[in-house]
């Protein structure tokens, strides 16, 4: 039996989670695993905190974390990171999304892997949901450079250098897989089939799709731009700059030349705002580029998954970032 640890973010969605706990214990055990479970509930959930205390009572593979106040998924998934122990940890979602029975199938795809994340498929939900879904992995297709096919499944599993090694805040649980594979983990995606009782999940609300277009924004310019900011704000603000330039110049060459007033044009403000809002947004990313170049030495630029010696029988595993040239960290 392989030990690992379970960590299972609890919100204001959850399922039964008693009964929930006794069977994914029993797929997991059954496909050779030793669960060890660490529910972290984000802020005040009484009816969930009641049922997991008596759980984490009557049982010796639950702990529960009581967070002060709602702090996000996130936080709540590394909150029960920091008391993991073991090398393999799986994050599971506090209801059912995929068939349980199949959840040993994620972690022995680990052998292979840094981290597996899970396609549900096939669907079962409805044609609107199923839209959903291909409108947000179609943006991070485009945006975020992702392949990942189901982007909005939260059943994980991985080693422990992922969740120590790839910078995680605000909402940016749901891009675990994304951010990994920029970090130089090896990611891989594996079909199980959809929950029943997922299929039935309401749609959520506006606001949440709001959210979620900004997350997906700020991991576009994360996984893109986070060494190399001027890429981004160099091209919208030589453009801005460039524009405002061309109408000043318009307006100048008209003044002087056909004897236009430029009293009562539009242009001449235009133009003039253009030029100093492309200065402003140069200077952010020259200023970006400046931070960049002063925390460049303690910046972890890659990462090396193994390493063959010279006269080695066999290749040495190195799953670490080379900070300097020639030194490991």
């Amino acid at each position: 039996m392989i030990d690992i640890d379970v960590i299972v973010p609890v919100g204001s969605r959850t399922d039964d989670l008693a009964v929930l706990h006794r069977r994914r214990g029993e797929a997991l055990r059954a496909a050779g695993y030793r669960p060890s479970f660490t529910y972290v509930l984000d802020g005040d959930v009484p009816e969930a905190g009641d049922a997991l205390a008596a759980l984490a009572r009557a049982s010796d593979d639950a702990c529960v974390i009581q967070l002060s106040r709602q702090f996000g998924e996130t936080a709540a998934i590394l909150a029960g990171f920091a008391s993991t122990k073991t090398e393999r940890v799986m994050i599971l979602p506090a209801f059912e999304q995929v068939e349980t029975a199949t959840l040993g199938r994620v972690l022995d795809a680990l052998a292979d892997a840094d981290l597996v994340t899970v396609r549900r498929f096939p669907r079962c939900d409805s044609a609107l949901r199923r839209g959903q879904s291909y409108v947000f992995e179609a943006l991070l297709k485009r945006v975020g450079s992702s392949g990942f096919r189901d982007p909005g499944c939260t059943v994980h599993a991985l080693k422990r250098a992922v969740l120590e090694e790839t910078p995680l805040y605000g909402e940016q649980h749901g891009f675990l897989p994304l951010l990994a594979a920029n970090g130089g983990f090896k990611v891989v995606e594996i079909d199980l089939p959809q929950a029943r009782r997922d299929a039935a999940r309401k749609v959520h609300r506006p606001r949440g799709y709001a959210h979620r277009l900004v997350d997906i924004l700020s991991v576009f310019f994360l996984t893109r731009f986070t060494r190399r900011p001027l890429r981004f704000f160099g091209p919208a603000g030589a453009a801005c700059t460039g524009l405002g330039l061309v109408g000043l110049v318009v307006v100048v060459v008209q003044r002087l030349i056909l004897n236009v007033p430029l009293e009562e044009r539009p242009v001449l403000i235009l133009s003039s705002l253009l030029v100093a809002v492309g200065l402003q947004v140069l200077a952010i990313g020259l200023i970006g580029e400046l931070i960049v170049f002063i925390n460049a030495r303690s910046m972890r630029q890659y990462r090396v998954r193994e390493v063959v010696e010279a006269g080695a029988e066999t290749q040495r595993k190195k799953a670490t970032h080379l900070t300097k040239v020639g030194v490991a960290e």
